[in-house]
């Protein structure tokens, strides 16, 4: 393959998703807010086998999300000090994970959401694999396979007997049919299993810090952005729907568990010297508060919970997108090696202090949004040890996310001798995008409530009621 044809195809990924940007961008304008079930469907024909991709309020903006941070990412590689060559293989394993990652967001069918979610291992198992930064990067690579690997497991177990229990797939299909109760227990933990490990909760949690740090600055973008949203998405489509009775009943147990996960995670931030373990261990807490605001049982936590998930892919990936950048002007993600960074570059610490104040959860930000509602939904069912976990929470972000931000920025600078460029063109691009969002899903959230809520209401409660 000649160098000519490697940069027609490194301009084709990137063309595409700039077209998939587009078109969601347009389907946002026509979605119409008051219709909770699919809008848009796409009949798919692969081998005479025909399944259905669909867009409806409650995988919209994890589809968006998805064209946005993956097109994102394409542009970032722009900059990096790869070959042509090597560049492409990056490319490739970026495209191929954001095709994986909208088929899981959109399709209706069981067994190609199992497909999906189990093939972006693999691209993702190469991409730490060939890029990660230091030796402990086929570690961090095999730690994060077999641990998604050991939730597959469960996964195709339930696969399996979900076959032979009615024969289909459907999503439709499933949300009306009732299971023997002895087996509705072992289907519930065999897919909490599956999901938790992908959020991750306590005690799956292992393989996310090592994947950060070692994953390169787009793959840990993605990992943040998208993929920890795997198992939260996977709780809303069937955990939610299919066993109403025994979320209830186990409620108390994944609330308990939630709580360990956000309480653990807080105080292990501190400990950290890795910029990001930092924010890796950050979003364990944030991922595992969407998961006290869905077994809520509330349509405010609820729909607070999808909008947290929204908002932490953005600000993450703006954070691991400045760690990045400063990585490439430095070449380490120690803390210790770092202060004084607005003097070399005060667009970046610009930028950087928006994205703080959005991983704190500042009024007008966008995690602000969704922390808001899931508290008020948590204090509406008067769950007391939640509320705290919470606050602790909260003030333990503040310290240490204002800690870092002073540490990287302030204080008299140890690089004295390195003259440094700050943010160059693509670069400003990238981070003026993902400011642009943290703050429009701060300032005008109604944008994405008045979707987010209908369709809440029509698959959790209209249904059951």
């Amino acid at each position: 393959m000649t160098n000519l044809n490697i940069l027609k195809l490194n301009n084709l990924f990137s063309y595409f998703f700039i077209f998939l940007f587009t078109y969601f961008n347009f389907i946002w304008v026509i979605m119409d807010p008051l219709l909770g079930n699919y809008q848009h469907i796409h009949i798919i024909n692969i081998f005479n086998v025909k399944t259905y991709l669909s867009i409806d309020g409650l995988n919209f903006f994890f589809i968006y999300l998805t064209s946005l941070l993956i097109l994102l990412c394409l542009l970032f590689n722009i900059n990096n000090k790869y070959n042509l060559i090597e560049k492409y293989k990056h490319n490739l394993l970026i495209f191929s994970i954001g095709i994986l990652l909208l088929i899981v967001f959109m399709t209706m069918d069981f067994l190609f959401f199992y497909i999906s979610f189990e093939l972006i291992l693999i691209p993702f198992f190469i991409y730490i694999g060939i890029s990660g930064y230091k030796n402990r990067r086929i570690h961090a690579s095999y730690l994060f396979f077999f641990y998604t690997l050991f939730g597959s497991f469960f996964l195709l177990v339930s696969i399996l007997f979900l076959f032979l229990q009615i024969g289909n797939y459907s999503y439709e299909i499933l949300w009306n049919t009732e299971f023997l109760e002895n087996r509705n227990y072992l289907l519930w933990f065999s897919l909490f299993i599956a999901f938790a490990v992908k959020i991750p909760t306590f005690p799956f949690y292992i393989w996310l810090p090592e994947a950060h740090v070692e994953a390169p600055t787009t793959g840990s973008v993605l990992l943040a952005g998208l993929l920890l949203k795997l198992g939260s998405y996977g709780i809303l489509r069937f955990l939610l729907p299919i066993f109403i009775e025994l979320n209830y009943y186990f409620s108390n147990l994944v609330n308990s568990i939630s709580i360990i996960s956000i309480f653990f995670a807080s105080y292990s931030t501190i400990r950290q010297i890795d910029i990001k373990k930092i924010i890796a261990y950050s979003s364990i807490a944030h991922m595992n508060m969407c998961i006290l605001g869905l077994y809520s049982f509330n349509d405010i936590a609820l729909v607070g919970s999808i909008f947290l998930m929204i908002g932490h892919g953005v600000v993450a990936s703006g954070l691991f997108f400045v760690i990045g950048i400063l990585y490439n002007r430095f070449n380490t993600k120690l803390l210790f090696y770092y202060n004084g960074i607005i003097y070399y570059m005060p667009l970046l610490s610009f930028f950087f202090f928006f994205y703080i104040l959005g991983n704190i959860s500042l009024p007008s930000t966008s995690n602000f949004i969704g922390e808001l509602l899931i508290i008020k939904g948590i204090i509406y069912n008067n769950y007391k040890i939640s509320i705290f976990i919470i606050i602790i929470n909260i003030l333990f972000c503040t310290i240490y996310s204002m800690w870092l931000y002073n540490k990287i920025t302030f204080l008299l600078p140890k690089f004295y001798w390195i003259i440094v460029m700050d943010l160059n063109y693509t670069e400003f691009l990238i981070l003026s995008i993902i400011l642009f969002y943290v703050l429009f899903f701060g300032f005008f959230p109604n944008y994405v409530l008045c979707i987010l809520d209908t369709s809440v209401l029509y698959y959790y409660f209209y249904i059951i009621a």
